[in-house]
């Protein structure tokens, strides 16, 4: 894969990204959740871009967990894990 990508490249992604999340975003609202859907270029990094139905502030907590979890090599927990039962 390449190590650079050209600015009509990165746009297309993004504007991808944005459909994604217009369709994503509203089944995740209507659960009481967030999503954030990252895309990152292989490698030695490049560029790094994210879009989401969340707070700025709660992207990066939720990101600092996930990376946690993911570095000492758990299991992430199931949506609702734990939750009582209705």
């Amino acid at each position: 894969m390449a190590n650079s990508m050209d600015k009509a490249s990165l746009e297309r992604l993004e504007q991808t990204a944005q459909g994604i999340a217009q369709v994503v975003g509203p089944l995740f609202d209507s659960a009481g959740a967030g999503f954030a859907l990252i895309g990152f270029q292989f490698g030695d990094g490049g560029w790094t871009t994210y879009v989401s139905n969340a707070e700025r502030d709660g992207v990066i907590k939720a990101l600092r967990e996930c990376a946690d979890i993911i570095e000492r090599n758990q299991d992430m927990p199931p949506i609702g894990a734990g939750e009582p039962e209705a």
